[in-house]
């Protein structure tokens, strides 16, 4: 898998949430988790997005907001999940 990182990107989902504890790698992890959940989300003006929720190497549930381009994908937001989404991560993943 290819990550497209950027001023914006790392600016939005790092700097201006410290309190998130995201980093690039573990956004990247993110979409390793072998019971990644992923759906289409909203179409703005631009681009079509996805959202994932999965683990990453924290073992914390997050959600990433991202878009694919040629193959490639470019992260816009990344969060630890809700209560509500974190249960539903653990009543579809492989297994259950």
């Amino acid at each position: 898998m290819r990550f497209e990182w950027d001023y914006h990107n790392l600016r939005h989902i790092i700097y201006d949430h410290p309190e998130r504890g995201n980093t690039a790698e573990e956004v990247e992890s993110i979409f390793r988790d072998p019971d990644l959940i992923m759906s289409v989300g909203r179409r703005n003006a631009v681009e079509q997005r996805f959202e994932a929720v999965g683990r990453g190497n924290s073992q914390n549930v997050k959600v990433v907001v991202f878009s694919v381009n040629n193959g490639i994908i470019r992260p816009i937001s990344c969060w630890s999940a809700n209560k509500q989404t974190i249960r539903y991560y653990y009543e579809n993943i492989q297994g259950n």
